[in-house]
C-alpha cells in the first residue's frame, strides 16, 4: 500500500544538494512524486512529496538525521495528509500574475484579499528584478489559485482591480 510523506530541508546552498537529497530518498526505496526547490540568496530550500510503502517512509523519517549530517541541511519528514479529491472538483484553477514597483506588503495585500474570498493559493512565486532603463526594483508575482465554484469570478476580478488600483500594480487573472 503506497503512502506519502513530505520531506523538507533547508540550509546553505552548494552544488550537489539535489543529488544528495534524491539519492537519500532513492536508496531507501522512496519515489519523488512532486517537489519544489529554490535558492534564496544562498539558502537552499526543498520540499518533496515522497511515495512508498509504510516501512520505506518510516525509514526515511527515522534516518532523516543521516541526510542532515551528510548534506548540512536541516531535514524533516512529516506525514502527508490525504488529498480530498472531492474538494478539487469544487474549485477551478486560475493563474494570477502581477508586476509593480516594489513596495512593502504586496504579498500580504493579495493573500488577504484572496483569503477573504475563500480562494486557496496553491503556489506562489515572487522575485525582484531591475526595471528596464531605470533599474528600479520591480516586483513580479505569480500565483496558482484554486477558486471555489461558488465564488463569482466577476466579483473576484472586480475586487482584484480595486486593490490593484489602490497600490498601482499591473495584474492579470487567467483560467487554467
Amino acid at each position: 500500500m503506497t503512502q506519502h510523506v513530505i520531506l523538507s530541508a533547508i540550509g546553505s546552498d552548494r552544488p550537489g544538494l539535489v543529488d544528495e537529497v534524491s539519492e537519500y530518498i532513492f536508496q531507501r526505496g522512496g519515489n519523488i512524486e512532486d517537489s519544489r526547490m529554490v535558492n534564496l540568496r544562498g539558502q537552499f530550500a526543498i520540499m518533496v512529496l515522497v511515495a512508498g510503502a509504510p516501512e520505506t517512509l518510516e525509514r526515511l523519517r527515522s534516518e532523516a538525521w543521516q541526510l542532515s549530517q551528510k548534506s548540512g541541511l536541516a531535514a524533516e519528514v512529516r506525514p502527508a495528509t490525504a488529498v480530498n479529491v472531492g474538494a478539487s472538483a469544487e474549485a477551478m484553477p486560475y493563474r494570477l500574475t502581477a508586476t509593480a514597483i516594489d513596495q512593502p506588503g504586496l504579498v500580504h495585500r493579495f493573500s488577504h484579499l484572496l483569503r477573504e474570498m475563500r480562494v486557496n493559493i496553491e503556489s506562489l512565486d515572487t522575485k525582484l528584478a531591475a526595471a528596464p532603463i531605470t533599474g528600479t526594483p520591480l516586483f513580479e508575482m505569480e500565483m496558482v489559485l484554486s477558486v471555489p465554484r461558488t465564488t463569482s469570478i466577476s466579483k473576484l476580478r472586480e475586487t482584484l482591480a480595486k486593490l490593484a488600483e489602490e497600490i498601482n500594480i499591473d495584474w492579470e487573472l487567467k483560467a487554467g
